[in-house]
């Protein structure tokens, strides 16, 4: 039987393709990964995640989002506030956030979590090399937004980015708040705002 695993009571597991097997007394069983799964990250995750977002971000920019105790900070304080894809067992691609409690963002946003707050920053996403350029960044945020809708007292999602991946937050429903405080290695970024109590993405039956 595949187990259904989630750190979280508002999320789900969501399997896009459930392996079927008939088992008799006399087969052996064994265990089996579901194709695919969504759930939250947990700290047994990080050096899968750090890997990949590693290949990601330091040959654009020379810079990773999160470093890896960042990353297993992040994944021990809120894990609630992060969601992975995973592929028979195997992480593809992943959201990592954290509570914020001011209107924008600033260089402290970066490294803390301030927990009961109505608002996420959004630190990183980052999809595996081999399964870019075909739609599983949006795939997921689109299942991240829809998973914060769910979860009490939440209002909000921010993150910044560079201006090139702009367009692609505009069409995911965020909107410009304009320059951020923020830089990185002499980097310039936007900061960009999702309304979770929006219509933006929305649909009937979401499984809130």
């Amino acid at each position: 039987m595949t187990k259904q695993v989630s750190g979280s009571p508002f999320l789900k597991p969501f399997f896009l393709k459930t392996p079927v097997r008939v088992v008799t007394s006399r087969q052996q069983r064994r265990h089996t990964l579901p194709a695919s799964e969504f759930r939250n990250l947990t700290p047994q995750d990080a050096i899968s995640v750090f890997e990949i977002e590693r290949e990601a971000f330091v040959s654009v920019s020379g810079e990773c989002p999160l470093t890896l105790n960042e990353v297993l900070n992040f994944l021990g304080q809120c894990p609630e506030l992060s969601l992975g894809w995973f592929e028979e067992g195997q992480l593809v691609a992943f959201i990592i956030g954290s509570g914020w409690h001011k209107e924008r963002l600033s260089q402290e946003a970066m490294t803390q979590h301030v927990p009961d707050t109505p608002t996420v920053h959004i630190h990183v996403l980052s999809v595996h090399r081999h399964c870019r350029q075909q739609g599983k960044g949006s795939i997921l945020l689109w299942r991240y937004l829809q998973y914060l809708r769910c979860m009490p007292g939440l209002r909000r999602a921010l993150l910044i980015c560079e201006d090139f991946l702009v367009p692609f937050y505009l069409k995911a429903g965020f909107k410009e708040k304009g320059p951020s405080e923020i830089s990185v290695s002499n980097m310039q970024f936007q900061e960009m705002e999702y309304m979770l109590n929006g219509q933006v993405y929305a649909r009937r039956n979401s499984g809130c």
